[in-house]
């Protein structure tokens, strides 16, 4: 089965990264994929990827126009069975593109674009917002024959929001790899912790993604406020490069010197799986996400999660089991259930056994890896 991905590049974030190391396990089971991207970005993924075989194709020209014709004359020379998408601006060349190739198409969802949060976002423009879920619904109504989503709040989120069948939605949930991540060990956490010049004992708290409002990592540092008086000797890291909310979160920290003396702003980092195992819990504090593939990593390295209660991750988090779930920008709330991880006794440790075992069971590459090869099957087999 032959299967042609079309991204916006090769570099980006979690939904990139996820196609990127999924494709080997897709090959290992009898998938030939093609990579179609929109521009190059001379990563170390492209390289990557090229090196082992998986051929990778910049799309000639600027404009869409241009672009889809390139698509469809690769559509054309590589006859792929599935043209498979993700993110808006592929997604409305690879469907544009396919249209009466032969090819079946599937769109990826990966996260709740229109999620009424976005509003808030001083970067989003209303009528813009509108505009692009109006597109995103004609083509993906008229053009496509399914949608993937990365988890069941993700499937009923679009649904609603692009008026789609539910009966043409398929979940499967994103993996991480366990040979990236490595395991959880006091060895590993006792050096990790050293290399940051961090106390064996200091109650440490961890975010981890761009400086967008988004990621709402000004939440965090207000909750780390609310959590000093107590615990005094608390350390926040806030991992991850600058983005469109970076101003405003150096701006909270002037604004709370004792604040800042307790948090880093670590900046963007390689080895997020490292402080993961290093911090005694992550935070994610967004306003809206798909699955939190942070979170997942998390689980995977027994480091407990404290998240919003966001409509993309029902499904993938499980409140007082793998993770306490909190309101929407809610900092008093956020705070408290940090306090409760860091110190509750057993609480952590619960949550850090049920996280590794819904990993170990949900969401590593193989199990998502057989997931999208019985999407396709299906889609083949049934016509749809």
């Amino acid at each position: 089965m032959k299967v042609l991905f079309v991204l916006d590049s090769l570099f980006g974030g979690g939904t990139e990264r996820s196609t990127v190391v999924l494709l080997p396990y897709l090959r290992d089971r009898g998938i030939e994929p093609t990579v179609a991207v929109l521009r190059a970005s001379n990563s170390g993924d492209e390289a990557a990827l090229t090196a082992s075989g998986i051929e990778v194709v910049v799309l000639e020209g600027s404009s869409k126009r241009q672009q889809i014709a390139s698509l469809r004359a690769l559509i054309g020379r590589v006859q792929p069975d599935i043209v498979h998408t993700a993110l808006f601006a592929a997604d409305v060349v690879g469907r544009l593109a396919a249209w009466r190739t032969g090819a079946r198409v599937v769109s990826s969802l990966v996260n709740t674009p229109y999620d009424s949060a976005r509003l808030g976002d001083p970067n989003v423009r209303r009528w813009k917002l509108r505009t692009v879920q109006v597109i995103d619904a004609l083509t993906a109504r008229l053009f496509t024959h399914r949608l993937h989503a990365v988890s069941a709040g993700v499937a009923e989120a679009n649904r609603a929001a692009l008026r789609y069948p539910a009966s043409r939605i398929t979940t499967v949930e994103r993996g991480r790899s366990r040979d990236g991540l490595g395991h959880w060990s006091i060895e590993r956490r006792l050096r990790v912790r050293r290399e940051l010049g961090l106390a064996e004992n200091a109650p440490v708290v961890l975010s981890a993604g761009r400086h967008e409002f988004q990621k709402a990592q000004v939440d965090l540092v207000q909750a780390a406020e609310r959590l000093l008086p107590d615990i005094p000797n608390i350390c926040v890291l806030i991992a991850g490069p600058n983005g469109n909310a970076s101003a405003v979160l150096h701006q909270a920290l002037d604004e709370r010197p004792d604040v800042s003396g307790v948090v880093r702003v670590l900046g963007h980092r390689d080895d997020v799986a490292d402080l993961m195992v290093a911090a005694d819990v992550l935070v994610v504090s967004s306003h809206w996400e798909g699955t939190a593939g942070a979170a997942l990593e998390a689980l995977a390295l027994r480091c407990p999660v404290v998240s919003t209660d966001l409509a993309g991750l029902r499904g993938i988090l499980t409140a007082d089991r793998t993770a306490l779930l909190v309101p929407i920008a809610d900092p008093r709330a956020l705070a408290e259930a940090v306090r409760r991880v860091l110190t509750e006794p057993g609480l952590a440790d619960r949550l850090r056994d049920a996280g590794e075992a819904d990993y170990e069971g949900r969401f590593t590459l193989d199990t998502c890896a057989d997931g999208f090869v019985a999407m396709y099957e299906e889609m083949l087999g049934d016509g749809s």
